[in-house]
């Protein structure tokens, strides 16, 4: 039997981080199978040494808090692994502060390092240009900034954590969990990595970040026919209109305006009204005790079927879960399959379902992709 493995971890302390970006995967990266009596411990083949590096080897202090540093930056050639923190406020003062750090992860990685990062500290992994051509993931909310300033990147912004080319990238927020996961099952073995989730509470197959994803629709893109096209759309999603209809309040013709909306957003006209009723389907999912079959009416559909497949699709989870995990105003039935199930509501009152609904003709979205498919 081989003896476990000692890696080499540095975590860099960047100007303007998030504090806890660089404390909690610190500390979990420290942990993993630190001692037989450690909960990450378990099933390891090795654990991590852990140093906090800084440009001239200093503390740095964030706000009320100093966190050491064991070295700097030029001493540590070669780590096994780096986690590099996510930063917070403006991404380009950000970058201006930590300039150094590029060229050192772009050294480490052509040394056989693998470099991690989570949610926004993509940008110094695609800044360095480590990301170009491979693929990655960064937080949600910030996918449109990402993809208009590193075009080179193949970004997987629905994925939570994709590895490519000895780089791992994590999505936003509590990703960086499942980073860790990943972190310890590439190193030290799949039993190290269910322990580390088992001791996170992190569920280890959770690969999505679809069901978190809202859509936003103020992507600056300076198109006026397009914006004008957006709020139209915006203005009642659920109304059946055609991609005529649309282009001729615009004073475009249809060419024009799929041309137009193609360049501005990156998707038909179709595709866009589509994305604006499945956020309208959320949320009356969340707000509304409506039933699934109501809500395909209001949203613009009269096939459920259809709809709960691009529902899935989109969002990565069905209507029933999606709202059974985000609702604050559950129906009885489901207050009483929760009930069921053994999960608490409380403080959960109702009300009279909204019945009724009239049913829309076939939707919106299909016709816009009709006319989008005839030839030019």
């Amino acid at each position: 039997m081989e003896p476990p493995r000692r890696l080499n971890a540095a975590v860099p302390l960047l100007s303007g981080a998030k504090p806890i970006s660089v404390v909690g995967p610190a500390h979990l990266l420290g942990n993993l199978g630190a001692s037989p009596d450690s909960p990450c411990s378990e099933g390891s083949q090795g654990s991590f040494r852990v140093q906090l590096v800084s440009t001239n080897g200093m503390p740095v202090e964030y706000g009320p808090v100093m966190i050491r540093c064991d070295g700097a930056i030029p001493e540590i050639r070669a780590p096994d692994l780096i986690y590099v923190p996510a930063p917070q406020g403006d991404f380009e003062e950000a970058l201006r502060g930590n300039r150094p750090y590029l060229d050192w992860l772009r050294e480490c990685h052509a040394r056989g390092t693998t470099v991690t990062t989570s949610c926004t500290g993509a940008l110094f992994l695609a800044e360095a240009g480590l990301l170009d051509g491979r693929r990655a993931t960064t937080h949600w909310c910030q996918a449109d900034f990402f993809a208009s300033r590193y075009p080179k990147v193949r970004w997987e912004i629905s994925r939570i954590v994709v590895e490519d080319g000895g780089v791992i990238t994590a999505g936003g927020a509590t990703a960086y969990l499942n980073l860790m996961i990943k972190i310890a099952e590439k190193f030290l073995g799949r039993a190290q990595a269910l322990s580390v989730a088992r001791y996170a509470l992190v569920d280890p197959e959770r690969d999505s970040q679809l069901p978190y994803m809202v859509r936003w629709n103020r992507q600056a893109h300076g198109d006026s026919i397009v914006q004008k096209a957006q709020e139209l759309l915006a203005a009642d999603p659920g109304k059946p209109v055609s991609l005529t209809e649309v282009a001729t309040s615009c004073g475009v013709s249809p060419r024009t305006l799929l041309r137009r909306f193609q360049t501005a957003l990156g998707e038909s006209p179709g595709e866009y009204l589509q994305g604006l009723r499945i956020e309208k389907a959320k949320e009356l999912l969340e707000r509304t005790d409506r039933t699934v079959e109501e809500i395909v009416a209001e949203v613009g559909y009269d096939d459920s079927r259809s709809f709960r497949r691009l529902f899935r699709r989109q969002v990565g989870i069905s209507p029933k879960r999606y709202r059974r995990r985000y609702t604050v105003f559950p129906s009885s039935q489901e207050r009483e399959e929760a009930l069921g199930d053994g999960i608490g509501l409380p403080g959960c009152g109702s009300r009279a379902p909204v019945r009724g609904a009239q049913a829309r003709p076939a939707c919106a979205a299909a016709v816009l992709l009709k006319e989008d498919a005839r030839p030019a």
